[in-house]
């Protein structure tokens, strides 16, 4: 494979790593020649001891390849839009990070119309916790019980410390694009795994959810922008009711879903020891108490999503259940766009 990443950031960087095996050139890009050489110099060879000498780095304005086997855009939410519309001509595969934009109904449309314009070329977002082996197993554990469950919590709460970590160039969050919620930026779009999640593992049905209850607290960075810095939601989905909560103010981070029902129960907790996850699984007809443990690394996250599109491009599997499709994506920004 030959592919392209657009934005030599931190996740820019696990992506790179996630293909190293699979694409056998590897271009990277970015605005500017001193983030380019930060993702060599600091963040990829901190992170993974050995630079890969199949990567080659250009300003994104530099380049003038003509055709890529797949596209990543893992820049800003607020710069998806733009870079799409230059690079649309250039694969027929394109991944972009999670959010999918900035919130905003132009942007969905766009979005949207794109699908639309384009519909043998493939389009996928980041929402990367829906292809790990443990939410795999916890969706195939409901249905097996014919998703007979009453109540499902989410929660993403999560703290600036570790973003900070994976972009120590940042000194605060107002250097950054978080700290803005017209940018994409804040907990409703940052840590919308939890609202893409509770849509997956309800099928993806276009159900409307009903707001229940919607709560959200907002902060103002230095530069006097708002973001949102907590969300705690609720919603009915026919029978059913949704818990979610997402935030930056959470030490130690808390990410886990409860799934409760009359007959069981279910808990499912990312990164419990070190990177890895835990399902705990009680059974109250049967008394029965299951714990089953999914060793990982950090870099794991992406290189689900580089096997998944490895068997999508390369292999041309025919399996419908494409769980990070685009379509997923635009309906949490719906979501979104009705809680703010």
């Amino acid at each position: 494979m030959k592919i392209k990443i657009i934005g030599c950031g931190s996740a820019g960087n696990h992506m790179a790593f996630a293909f190293k095996k699979i694409a056998k050139h590897i271009i990277m890009t970015d605005i500017s020649s001193q983030t380019l050489l930060r993702s060599k110099n600091q963040i990829y060879k901190k992170r993974y001891k050995t630079w890969n000498k199949n990567i080659i780095l250009k300003q994104e304005a530099k380049d003038h390849d003509n055709f890529y086997d797949l596209i990543i855009i893992s820049s800003p939410p607020n710069t998806h839009l733009d870079l799409l519309k230059k690079n649309i001509f250039k694969s027929n595969n394109f991944l972009i990070e999670k959010p999918l934009c900035a919130p905003s109904k132009k942007n969905i449309n766009f979005f949207k119309s794109i699908i639309s314009k384009f519909p043998k070329k493939n389009f996928y977002c980041g929402y990367n916790h829906r292809l790990f082996p443990s939410t795999i197993m916890l969706k195939n554990i409901l249905k097996s019980h014919k998703n007979q469950f009453s109540n499902i919590s989410i929660y993403f709460k999560e703290n600036n410390v570790g973003f900070l970590k994976a972009h120590h160039w940042m000194k605060t969050l107002d250097e950054s694009y978080l700290s803005d919620t017209q940018k994409g930026g804040g907990a409703l779009c940052e840590h919308s795994h939890a609202l893409n999640l509770a849509q997956f593992l309800l099928n993806d049905k276009e159900q409307e959810f009903e707001i229940i209850h919607n709560e959200i607290r907002y902060s103002k960075n230095k530069s006097k922008k708002i973001f949102d810095t907590s969300v705690n939601t609720k919603f009915k989905v026919k029978n059913k009711i949704v818990n979610v909560v997402q935030n930056f103010e959470t030490f130690p981070t808390e990410k886990k879903i409860e799934v409760f029902s009359k007959n069981f129960f279910i808990e499912l907790i990312y990164n419990y020891k070190d990177n890895n996850d835990r399902i705990f699984y009680f059974n109250y007809i049967t008394n029965k108490k299951k714990k089953i443990y999914f060793r990982k690394k950090r870099s794991d996250d992406f290189l689900y999503e580089a096997e998944f599109l490895k068997d999508k491009i390369l292999n041309k599997s025919k399996i419908n259940n494409k769980s990070i499709d685009m379509k997923y994506s635009i309906n949490t920004m719906d979501l979104i766009m009705k809680l703010l």
